[in-house]
């Protein structure tokens, strides 16, 4: 579990470092308009949710699943590396396609190895630091890239410099991790036959959420916003950057005693705080303007990203045997995957055309609705992870 979490780390790390300047480098450095960061990001997505479908599903019935992640990681530091060549943005949107093609390959592959690594009673406290280990890459990252930038350094020498910390990600998991599945097994792999029918039923509000869940490019470009026209420019931009840093603090504080907790009383519950909070980060971006609402910002921002992935993890990790668990989470990032999709391309569009109020709006709505449709599931759900368990 350690091992996994330390090359996710660096991962994130990688990514992150690439990601907390993108939406700048398109729309100041290469004169983008607004909606190009949802076409980018929309890609990007949709080619990684066909693969991460494929990738779960074919992970269960081969010996080699960890080679199949080891090539996903390279895979996404040859896409972000490529970032450094790029002058035009269509090329951005191939160069971001191909590194989230290698994330849709790793991902399922290392959520099944570290649901298998770790008893069911924990898969809460598990995925909540494997969360806290990821968000302290995103947070180291985008740390990085805030001092090169400060320090006068171009978007380029930020996509080189970021490449390190990708190939240690590598280095990492080919070297570190082992898979913990038994090799009998493969003799006799499942199906999505074998998924149970309440899998299916968490994956409506997963749906309706992740339709509303756009890409936090999107915050991150309304950070500047909202800092502007009072401040100049480039110190606009360097707060934006800061947002970024602090929102990923404060998600890898949370991730861990979020785990802890929905291990207690309970997965769907914290599922649902995470839904409300991505749905109160909209409305602050909506109506906030100022330092200060940017750093109330921060709060709900940095808490949802991390919770959703971890509770929506865990709960699936609850829900299937652990025979499928790479099919069931190919199913889950495929679905989250194509949902990004759509929300990203609808709120750049939305965004472009009638302004960023109606696009956070959008994700608010989305967001209460997928709250309340888990908390009407939640019972069976709890009842289902609980016999499962036993």
């Amino acid at each position: 579990m350690l091992a996994i979490g330390l090359a996710d780390c660096m991962a994130d790390f990688n990514y992150e470092m690439v990601l907390s300047i993108l939406p700048l480098f398109l729309t100041a450095g290469l004169g983008a308009p607004a909606y190009t960061i949802g076409l980018v990001e929309g890609v990007a997505d949709g080619s990684s949710a066909a693969v991460r479908i494929w990738s779960g599903w074919f992970s269960d019935r081969i010996a080699w699943r960890k080679r199949l992640a080891v090539a996903g990681y390279g895979g996404t530091v040859a896409g972000l590396g490529a970032l450094g060549l790029v002058s035009a943005w269509p090329l951005v949107v191939v160069a971001r396609g191909v590194a989230w093609v290698g994330r849709g390959l790793r991902e399922p592959v290392r959520s099944s190895m570290l649901a298998g690594s770790v008893d069911r009673a924990h898969f809460g406290k598990a995925f909540g630091f494997h969360e806290a280990l990821d968000t302290l890459g995103a947070l180291l990252g985008p740390t990085v890239a805030f001092v090169l930038l400060a320090t006068g350094r171009g978007f380029q020498t930020i996509f080189w410099v970021a490449i390190l910390p990708g190939l240690l990600a590598v280095i990492f998991f080919a070297l570190l991790t082992r898979d913990p599945r038994p090799a009998a097994w493969l003799r006799q792999p499942g199906s999505r036959r074998d998924l149970p029918a309440d899998f299916w039923r968490l994956l409506v509000p997963v749906t309706v959420f992740g339709i509303g869940n756009f890409a936090p490019a999107f915050f991150t470009l309304r950070a500047a916003e909202m800092l502007q026209p009072e401040l100049p420019r480039p110190t606009a931009l360097t707060g934006a950057v800061l947002f970024y840093l602090g929102h990923q603090a404060i998600g890898a504080a949370v991730s861990f005693p979020g785990g802890w907790l929905a291990d207690r009383i309970g997965r769907v519950p914290i599922l649902v705080l995470a839904y409300l909070s991505f749905g109160l980060a909209c409305g602050v971006a909506m109506l906030g303007h100022g330092p200060l609402a940017l750093a109330l910002l921060a709060v709900p921002v940095g808490i949802q990203a991390p919770l959703v992935v971890a509770m929506e993890s865990s709960l699936v990790s609850s829900l299937v045997p652990e025979r499928v668990s790479g099919t069931a989470f190919g199913v889950l990032a495929g679905v989250n995957g194509a949902a990004d999709l759509l929300s990203s391309v609808a709120v750049g569009v939305l965004w472009t055309a009638l302004g960023a109020p109606t696009a956070l709006a959008l994700g608010a709505a989305l967001a209460v609705a997928a709250a309340a449709l888990l908390t009407a599931l939640g019972p069976a759900l709890s009842r289902a992870s609980a016999a499962a368990a036993g």
